[in-house]
């Protein structure tokens, strides 16, 4: 018999995991607020059907998965834990770890988790099955072990590479790898915009500054909740890199550009770390901070 997977959200992570699961032979059952993102993701066949209210998908699905947005996935575990699903296993997917999981600490069958597949694309058109192959996807290993076990088969399901890191290395880490390079991109971006009536300005911009810009079209519903969430850690990463940029202006102001030498050897060396970790899998310590920017 075919298992039920319920899936809360079907943006582009909830339809992606739709699409993978009913190819690893879920039945996937969806339920979405939003109306018209729930009809897409049935008729891209991310699900075999769309719940009519969310009470129903629980009292059918033995895995849950909520990828809603941060806030609605607090208040969906703060419900659950006052009234527990029939479910094993229940998994977020959200971008923050300690909020969530706290909301989420009286659920014996809730793993905090998070696929790092994310896209400035948002809604269950950009979704696809293979989002997750080869991607970590992270997992609190200090939820109950029997649930962590369940949801470290889910995330192998889904062609992922499982690895462990507790929740508050999480967001101190994903302040620094994430939250902060979709900050920049959107403040130079609205920087940038105060200049893009002037017809000379864009056809002057090349594929420095769009590369730069590609997370500035990221959704503000989705991402409001995560920066108020990892409002600390990812401000002490933007006072760190401020510093860092005003450092830069006075060796510029000075004549000294050469002082700017070492950081392109440091970003170089990062460039080649990061394409040496898509080759192999990478590690999490999580008993030690990342390194200062």
């Amino acid at each position: 018999m075919p298992r039920n997977l319920g899936i809360v959200g079907t943006g582009l992570i909830g339809a992606s995991i739709g699409l993978r699961a009913r190819g690893a032979g879920y039945r996937v059952i969806g339920w979405d607020a939003d109306a018209a993102h729930l009809a897409t993701a049935l008729q891209r066949g991310a699900l075999d059907v769309a719940a009519s209210d969310l009470d129903s998908l629980l009292g059918e699905a033995e895995t849950v998965v909520l990828a809603t947005p941060v806030p609605a996935t607090i208040d969906l575990l703060k419900r659950l834990t006052g009234r527990p699903p029939r479910a094993s296993l229940v998994l977020d997917v959200a971008s923050v770890k300690v909020s969530v999981a706290q909301a989420g600490a009286g659920l014996a069958a809730f793993v905090p988790t998070h696929p790092i597949a994310g896209s400035e694309s948002s809604g269950p058109e950009t979704a696809r099955a293979g989002l997750f192959a080869g991607r970590v996807w992270t997992l609190d290993p200090t939820a109950a072990p029997q649930a962590v076990a369940r949801a470290l088969a889910f995330i192998l399901e889904m062609g992922a590479r499982p690895v462990p890191v507790a929740s508050e290395a999480h967001d101190k880490i994903l302040a620094l790898t994430s939250h902060l390079p979709q900050i920049l991109a959107v403040v130079l971006g609205s920087h940038a915009a105060e200049s893009m009536n002037d017809d000379d300005v864009l056809a002057l911009c090349g594929t420095g500054i769009r590369s730069m810009l590609r997370l500035g079209g990221s959704s503000w519903p989705m991402w409001s909740g995560i920066l108020q969430a990892n409002a600390m850690a990812l401000a002490q990463e933007v006072r760190t890199l401020s510093a860092i940029l005003s450092g830069v202006a006075d060796a510029l102001d000075a004549g000294h550009a050469e002082a700017l030498e070492p950081r392109f050897a440091a970003a170089a060396a990062a460039i080649g770390r990061l394409n040496e970790n898509a080759a192999t899998p990478g590690h999490v310590d999580t008993e030690s901070s990342p390194p200062a920017p």
